[in-house]
């Protein structure tokens, strides 16, 4: 409002210089070249044109003000606003803003000229010649800045350093043609008060800066733009919710994300080729386009994933959005002849329940995305705390923390004995994780293990592992108890280049041989990639390391692992051996198998037994070692002593008593 007031107030106390230019034939040329130029000024594709409009008739309004003051050159340039204004379809108050801005410009110019007092038409001293010269440079730069200055000020305000960076580097280009134009208009004035004969002759310099200022606008609009659909992309997105939060910073509703990924894109892409991908994409973009409320904006955002915001909408509004948006998309299409079935998934996040910025928003829509895929649901919106990448990425870091401080705390180690069946001896252990998480709750192994095995900080938790196991079987062999400590390893750490070294610095640091341990490896890790984890299991061998066959019985190919792999001990699974007291058929697998890796050499050891029946059978059976909560649950190292001086005194048909525990974590 200050601006505009402004301008009137200048424009007002100068209309009295009006009256005397209209009696000059030159300035009356001007004029007509300035509306010529306004009228025939690039204007984007886009209607209505939003922003700043930069127009050669700059440098005839800015020729008159050298001439004939300041009066004539607002009238002229609010004019020529007027006509811009009409061409590309903009509103009374952006209309009156521009000329607003232009008025003050050309004012803050008009007191540097009459301190200069710049006299252009008259020849005189070097002096008199330099003086003229900085005092239009002067003039020119000083409606530059104060242009783009109230251009920044009255323009939707983006939050943050960000936001302020962005409207400065649109201001770039504009700037540059803004000085290009004004800088020029000394010549053309000069030229005008020689002969009107050679005005015509400022009209190419003139194109080339339009020109210029035309590939600046296309290469804008292209840097906003999708090639592909003509959709908008990822940054006209961003600036477009950047412009409707300043719009309505306390708006009780404020903009809503809507996130949209295609169904088995991939596929089409792979079987019909990119040039029929690109045509889906193209018809799915109309589609889009012609479901969209009003003053929505629909981008493609990448690949096969579109965006669209709604300026101003609630939960209710943006869900509904939403759901006519998936069904207008999903339906056939014909693409070089074949019916090809479009579906799609939209998340939904609102603000500012869902996040108040950018960022958050489509983090949170992108989350609810992958819910609606998930669900098969087609439209999902965001639910606080189902966020799992940033719960995965949480833990991670915590898990990375741990093992960097070698907190004892939150990573640590229980063993379950493991006890000859014969004897009843106990003669080994299995090494199980035990993490405790920030609120000190316990969480499952196999839980964090999903969290965390696909990245790097898996390999730190195993070198963690093998490194505390490993020390504590040195203690106890120290203390004169000779227990093979196994350790498990996942498929990540399987095809590791660094493991066996790893393992062979840890073992070499605790003058540990390499019988006292024992890594268990999976069926599933040995099918994921058997030409790599050969490799990995024959390196093994070779330093003398032992290697278990971990809950046999439960993949494809077993059969074929044990003629294949140098293995020393195959565990039966539990699912097996927790039903052999009642299911005879469970009995049946279980006695096959002890009997198959008799005649192999290997030692078996049975998993999950609870009850004496079992126990008894497994034993008649020729079973070499028992593990479970018969025998004793996972426990601390400190317990570990006591139960094995325990079963050294025990009768071998009577093994120490342990209380059944029905708890999730102390399991195996």
């Amino acid at each position: 409002m200050g601006l505009t007031a402004t301008a009137v107030i200048l424009a007002a106390i100068t209309f009295d210089q009006i009256q005397p230019a209209l009696h000059k034939v030159p300035f009356w040329v001007m004029t007509v070249l300035a509306l010529a130029a306004a009228a025939v000024t690039y204007l984007p594709t886009t209607r209505p044109v939003r922003g700043m409009v930069v127009s050669p008739s700059l440098c005839f309004t800015f020729a008159i003000l050298l001439c004939w003051d300041l009066g004539p050159a607002i009238a002229v340039q609010t004019l020529t606003v007027a006509i811009i204004a009409v061409r590309a379809r903009q509103s009374l108050p952006e209309a009156v803003l521009s000329a607003a801005r232009f008025t003050c410009a050309l004012g803050a110019a008009y007191v540097v000229l009459l301190i200069g007092e710049p006299d252009p038409f008259h020849s005189g001293s070097l002096t008199d010649l330099a003086n003229d010269t900085a005092a239009v440079t002067i003039a020119s730069l000083v409606f530059t800045a104060v242009y783009g200055w109230t251009v920044l000020a009255t323009a939707p305000q983006a939050g943050g350093l960000g936001g302020i960076r962005e409207r400065l580097a649109g201001l770039r280009d504009p700037v540059v043609h803004l000085t290009a134009l004004t800088m020029l208009s000394p010549v053309l004035a000069v030229t005008g008060h020689v002969s009107l004969g050679f005005v015509p002759l400022v009209i190419i310099p003139l194109y080339a800066v339009q020109r210029m200022a035309r590939l600046s606008q296309d290469r804008q609009r292209a840097a906003h733009t999708d090639a592909l659909t003509g959709l908008g992309n990822r940054a006209s997105l961003q600036a477009a919710f950047a412009s409707t939060r300043a719009e309505r910073p306390r708006h009780r509703r404020g903009p809503s994300l809507l996130l949209m990924d295609l169904d088995g894109f991939k596929y089409v892409n792979d079987a019909l080729g990119h040039d029929t991908g690109d045509q889906m994409l193209t018809a799915v973009a109309r589609r889009l386009t012609d479901a969209l409320p009003d003053g929505a904006l629909a981008a493609r955002l990448g690949g096969d994933e579109f965006g669209v915001l709604l300026r101003e909408a609630d939960t209710a509004t943006a869900q509904q959005t939403a759901e006519q948006i998936s069904a207008a998309v999903n339906g056939p299409v014909q693409l070089g002849g074949l019916e090809v079935e479009v579906a799609a998934a939209v998340g939904v996040a609102v603000s500012p329940q869902h996040g108040c910025d950018f960022a958050a928003l489509m983090r949170h829509a992108d989350i609810a995305m992958y819910d609606a895929k998930r669900d098969h649901a087609g439209v999902a919106l965001y639910q606080p705390g189902t966020d799992r990448h940033a719960q995965r990425l949480e833990v991670l870091d915590q898990v990375r923390h741990a093992v960097t401080t070698k907190d004892r705390q939150a990573v640590a180690l229980h063993y379950q004995p493991q006890a000859d069946l014969a004897t009843g001896r106990i003669v080994g252990v299995e090494a199980l994780l035990r993490w405790t998480g920030p609120d000190g709750r316990p969480v499952p192994p196999d839980a964090l293990i999903a969290m965390i095995e696909h990245s790097p900080v898996m390999h730190q938790l195993t070198d963690r592992v093998l490194d505390d196991a490993f020390a504590q079987t040195a203690r106890w062999r120290a203390d004169g108890m000779d227990l093979r400590t196994s350790v498990n390893v996942s498929i990540r750490d399987l095809f590791r280049d660094d493991l066996v070294a790893s393992l062979r610095r840890s073992l070499a640091a605790h003058r540990l041989p390499a019988g006292a341990v024992q890594l268990e490896i999976t069926e599933s890790a040995l099918m994921s990639d058997p030409t790599r984890a050969m490799r990995t299991v024959t390196a093994l061998r070779d330093v003398g390391v032992g290697l278990a066959l971990d809950d046999f019985g439960t993949g494809f190919s077993s059969l074929q692992h044990l003629r294949r792999i140098p293995l020393d001990e195959i565990k039966i699974d539990r699912s097996f051996v927790a039903g052999m007291a009642g299911n005879r058929h469970d009995d049946a697998i279980v006695t096959s198998v002890i009997a198959l890796a008799r005649k192999l050499g290997l030692r078996t050891v049975a998993e999950g037994i609870e009850d004496e029946q079992t126990r008894r059978q497994l034993r008649t059976a020729g079973c070499g070692l028992m593990q479970g909560w018969l025998l004793s649950r996972a426990v601390p190292a400190a317990e570990i002593p006591a139960l094995v001086a325990a079963t050294t005194a025990t009768r071998p048909a009577d093994p120490p008593h342990q209380p059944r525990l029905a708890t999730a974590c102390a399991t195996r």
